[in-house]
Order: C-alpha cells, then sequence, then structure tokens
C-alpha cells in the first residue's frame, strides 16, 4: 500500500486509536502569544515576522495598550513617521496613563520637524506623569530646538534630578548640541 494510501483510509476509519482521532487541531494562537512573539521578533530586527504576528490578533484586542505599542514600536523600527503618529495618538488617547503612547507621539512629531507640536503634546503628558524623566528629557530636547535654552535647562535639570543618566545622554544628543553653547554642563543637575 502506498503511504498516501495508508493515511486516507487511516483518517477514514472510525476507530478511536486511527490518527484522526488522536490528532488534535492546533488551536490559534491567543493574543498574548501574538504578543510575545511579535515583541520577540521586534527585539531581532525581524520586521516582517512582528508585522504579521501583529496582523494576525483578533480586532477585537488590536485596540489594548500593549498591541498598540507594540504596533508603535514596529514603525518605530521602520521609520514610518505617518503610522507612528496615528498609532501613538491613538494609545495617548486610548490609555492617557500609559505613557509610551505619549512620548512616541511627541517622537512622531518631532521626526516629521513638527517641534511645537511634540512640545505641546509633552506638556499635555508631563500632567499626567510628572516623574517621568524620559519626557523631562525629550522636553528639553523640543525647547532646544524651538531656541528656548532657559526652558530646556528647567527641563533637563528635572530630568537629571530623576536619573542622574540624563546629563550623560544630553551630552550626545544631537538635539541639545546648541544647548551647550549656552550652559556649561556642572551647570546641569
Amino acid at each position: 500500500m502506498k503511504p498516501s494510501a495508508r493515511v486516507e483510509s487511516a483518517a477514514t476509519s472510525d476507530h478511536p486509536t486511527t490518527p484522526a482521532r488522536r490528532r488534535r487541531r492546533a488551536s490559534p494562537r491567543t493574543t498574548a502569544v501574538r504578543l510575545r512573539f511579535a515583541t520577540g521578533y521586534l527585539g531581532l530586527g525581524m520586521l516582517e515576522a512582528a508585522s504579521a504576528e501583529l496582523r494576525g490578533i483578533p480586532r477585537t484586542d488590536r485596540r489594548l495598550a500593549d498591541v498598540l505599542a507594540a504596533q508603535a514600536e514596529l514603525c518605530l523600527e521602520r521609520r514610518d513617521w505617518q503610522g507612528l503618529l496615528r498609532i501613538a495618538k491613538e494609545l495617548a488617547r486610548r490609555h492617557e496613563t500609559d505613557s509610551r503612547g505619549w512620548i512616541h507621539w511627541a517622537y512622531a512629531l518631532r521626526e516629521l520637524n513638527m517641534i511645537q507640536g511634540a512640545r505641546d503634546v509633552l506638556l499635555t503628558a508631563k500632567r499626567l506623569h510628572p516623574e517621568l524623566g524620559v519626557l523631562h528629557f525629550n522636553l528639553a530636547c523640543y525647547y532646544c530646538l524651538l531656541g528656548d535654552f532657559r526652558a530646556a535647562k528647567r527641563s533637563l535639570d528635572r530630568a537629571c534630578q530623576l536619573k542622574a543618566d540624563w546629563k550623560e545622554a544630553a551630552l550626545q544628543d544631537p538635539d541639545l548640541k546648541d544647548f551647550w553653547d549656552h550652559y556649561d554642563p556642572e551647570q546641569i543637575g
């Protein structure tokens, strides 16, 4: 008997121990599993695989904070600023206590050269997340790009009060290069 005929006859048999009875259908991946896979693929730089996992998430779950955040990360990795803007704005509006939406929304605006808009988004977010160092650091960057060096210093000082590592990051950030014409690094913090 050919192997294919053996499989066919086993699949049509009514006996409970046949391969057809023992085989179980693979259950669809849950949202949590797909999200974990997508996040892992993003970490490995496998953007198409991450995208496929995110597309496989049921529509009813696509507006969950972690799903939107993963979609935002995918846009960030792809440098899709319009996509990031759309998704991050939705994340911030639907889940305003989740800081990821605000940070990504402002960053998308910054990359689209809409610096005042980026600053305004973070000023709104600052009321919700006053202890978030990255928010103050990014505000310092946006103030600097707008030429408001005093406000940039206040924001950078606050970021450094929350976490001293922001000072080193500030020395390397190209958005703050003009800032150092006005302030000495010893004046920060």
